[in-house]
């Protein structure tokens, strides 16, 4: 246990975790090919200014993608804490939202769980240690594009490469409120350690990535969580894990389209966002953030 960590933790607020659930799943869609996706991303980009971040540490990532047969002039949404030095852990989360007809722009899509609870809960790690003296920089980013391919994803990874950014690690939050699928208050913990090649581009960076899952599930002591540890699959840290990266995930299980009837669905709504858990989690990346960024005092 250490204290500077537990006190943080202490003060992760289900209240604001809620609000912004709320104001995120308010918007009709979040589709990638909405007229609303640019509004989330000024909003984003507001809510963490509203933080104290100034206009040198919130930014537009801006990236332009074909998507059938149409540009679209997408953003992701970077909030930078500067650390003592410029080693750079990642806490990320897609913004977007759609339904099961992907083509559908323009019906409501709430996307409560998928994926504003990750997104809820990055915002809630920015505010809380905004103040802290940290050894490695943390960057959060919100991705627009995850629905259509890892667009946004593999669109910063572009950006990561060409500005020499140093990445240290990579946390990856995508649907993360929702547990009916798994028995109990279980997390599950996604390390680079899957057998499809496909999912497991880069061998070398595997033993260090099982290694951080691991200090993942150490900082479930700061919660109620019970731990399940998989393997990473089809989510905005493989375009970082094919580049050599050190990438994590957490995940509660239920992007199963013949069991959960809410997925990708007009139905994923707040009503069904398990608030304790999702709280849970979000102490427990940000204990882990902490853990590995190191304060200062």
């Amino acid at each position: 246990m250490n204290s500077e960590i537990e006190q943080l933790i202490h003060s992760v607020s289900k209240d604001k975790i809620k609000l912004w659930l709320l104001n995120l799943s308010s918007f009709h869609t979040r589709h990638t090919k909405s007229k609303y996706i640019n509004e989330v991303a000024e909003w984003l980009k507001m809510e963490f200014k509203n933080m104290g971040y100034d206009n040198n540490d919130v930014f537009f990532h801006n990236y332009i993608e074909n998507i059938d047969g149409k540009n679209y002039e997408l953003k992701n949404v970077i909030c930078k804490k500067n650390g003592i030095n410029n080693q750079c852990i990642i806490i990320c989360a897609h913004y977007d939202s759609r339904i099961k007809n992907l083509a559908d722009f323009e019906s409501r899509s709430p996307g409560a769980n998928e994926n504003a609870s990750g997104v809820s809960a990055i915002l809630e790690i920015a505010r809380l240690i905004n103040k802290q003296n940290l050894e490695y920089t943390v960057q959060f980013v919100l991705f627009s594009g995850e629905e259509q391919g890892l667009l946004g994803s593999k669109n910063y990874v572009k950006f990561v490469k060409e500005n020499n950014i140093n990445i240290y690690r990579l946390i990856n939050l995508d649907m993360v409120a929702y547990p009916k699928l798994n028995p109990g208050i279980i997390i599950i913990i996604e390390s680079d350690n899957n057998t499809n090649p496909q999912h497991n581009i880069v061998k070398e960076n595997d033993i260090a990535s099982i290694e951080f899952g691991k200090v993942m599930a150490d900082m479930s002591y700061y919660t109620d969580l019970k731990i399940n540890l998989d393997s990473i699959w089809n989510s905005d840290y493989e375009p970082f894990e094919a580049e050599g990266i050190v990438v994590i995930g957490a995940y509660d299980g239920s992007a199963d389209e013949n069991q959960n009837p809410h997925y990708h669905d007009i139905s994923d709504e707040p009503s069904l966002i398990d608030w304790n858990y999702l709280s849970s989690v979000t102490k427990m990346a940000l204990a882990t953030i902490l853990k590995v960024a190191q304060i200062h005092t």
